[in-house]
């Protein structure tokens, strides 16, 4: 073949041959069915066929065993994230993996650890050792391009001292993003002291995530400048929670600029609207899954009382997750949205869900009302209204 063109036939339905030189760029050969000459094509066609499929396990298996063009794609959309539990998913079972290929491992991006219960009623055999043998070590070494990891069911008074053990081995210029979710710590300081083993970090995202003792006026946040927090009811309102936002004010006000409450109360929402003046940079605002009633009196007056205007100031964009037209906290939120205060506000996303498919066309009149006010926003360019079927999920 031609170095500098390539020679491609095509039958058409006169049985008459015609031919085209063609001068491509880098890419992949498929043999013609109608000729012996290859055709190619780009790299990044096949790259898409395979991130079209990116959550269908067995097409991307099949897909890996097809061709050389789609195997690398394939495999890194398969590894993408690597797991380790106690039992199924112990260090050691990769070890055969690693060692006839180790290639794979590299397309690891995610870490997530079940480290599991360290209750005293707990069975040893629900735990991951980090000492039981050198394979967590080979392995961390093996995944040298992970950026986030999540670290996950972290049970009983000793579970930190796993964590304390894990820290060393786990520990990555890389890591951007750091997932707890489920984990008791000594004190909110082993929060910060966590964070330390990962000089890159930028998210930090805590799910039921608990500390004892009280919050500390001071606590030292190291070299760390997080641009992204997520946060859940429960931690918002506890010490941990606390002192987090003291570390927000002071140490990371001009950097952080994204926000996400993952699920709130009336409670946790007094103490964000005080926490939302002291970050000036803050543009990015998500409130997710609100909880309880807020349709009783006592709980009106007292939003009324401390939360006249939600501070909204430098908020860009805003996200909000609500339940139904009709119920308390989206009748809230649309009182406050319409306000002075959303000065700044230019894209604001909603997502509703409804019992029914009834429910959703009852209230199409009371959106459209609803949009035509929020559009009367100074900076607002944008206004997506997304409607969903509880249970279902989103398209």
């Amino acid at each position: 073949m031609d170095t500098t063109s390539i020679q491609v036939s095509f039958k058409h339905k006169d049985s008459q041959l015609t031919s085209a030189s063609l001068k491509p760029s880098q890419g992949a050969y498929l043999s013609s069915s109608f000729q012996s000459s290859a055709v190619m094509f780009p790299q990044e066609l096949f790259d898409e066929i395979a991130d079209w499929l990116f959550d269908d396990h067995p097409s991307l298996m099949a897909l890996s065993c097809t061709s050389h063009c789609l195997r690398a794609r394939s495999q890194a959309l398969l590894f993408h994230e690597l797991v380790l539990s106690p039992n199924t998913n112990s260090p050691s079972s990769y070890i055969p993996l690693l060692e006839m290929s180790p290639h794979i491992l590299t397309y690891v991006r995610r870490l997530r650890i079940f480290a599991g219960d360290f209750s005293a009623s707990s069975s040893p055999r629900k735990r991951l050792f980090v000492h039981q043998d050198n394979s967590l070590g080979r392995l961390i070494h093996a995944v040298p391009n992970v950026d986030a990891i999540e670290l996950m069911q972290m049970l009983g008074l000793e579970a930190f001292t796993t964590i304390g053990s894990l820290l060393p081995i786990i520990a990555s210029p890389t890591v951007c993003t750091l997932s707890l979710r489920t984990i008791f710590l000594p004190t909110p300081q082993s929060l910060f002291t966590l964070l330390s083993y990962f000089p890159s970090l930028s998210s930090l995202r805590l799910h039921n995530v608990h500390a004892m003792g009280m919050a500390s006026p001071s606590l030292d946040a190291g070299n760390i400048l997080l641009t992204e927090i997520s946060i859940s009811t429960g931690t918002i309102s506890s010490p941990l929670g606390v002192s987090l936002f003291k570390s927000a004010a002071s140490e990371w006000s001009s950097h952080l600029r994204s926000l996400i409450i993952e699920s709130y109360s009336a409670r946790d929402l007094f103490i964000i609207s005080r926490v939302i003046p002291q970050l000036p940079n803050l543009v990015t605002l998500t409130f997710k899954r609100p909880m309880g009633d807020i349709s009783h009196p006592d709980t009106q007056q007292r939003l009324e009382a401390e939360m006249p205007v939600f501070p909204f100031y430098n908020i860009r964009s805003l996200y909000l997750s609500l339940l139904g037209f009709d119920s308390s906290w989206t009748r809230w939120w649309l009182s406050r949205l319409t306000q002075a205060a959303a000065v700044s506000l230019e894209y604001l996303a909603i997502d509703l869900q409804y019992a029914d498919a009834r429910e959703m066309q009852d209230s199409v009149a009371a959106w459209t009302d609803a949009e035509m006010t929020l559009m009367q926003l100074p900076k607002l360019k944008s206004v997506n209204i997304r409607t969903v079927e509880a249970g279902r999920r989103k398209i």
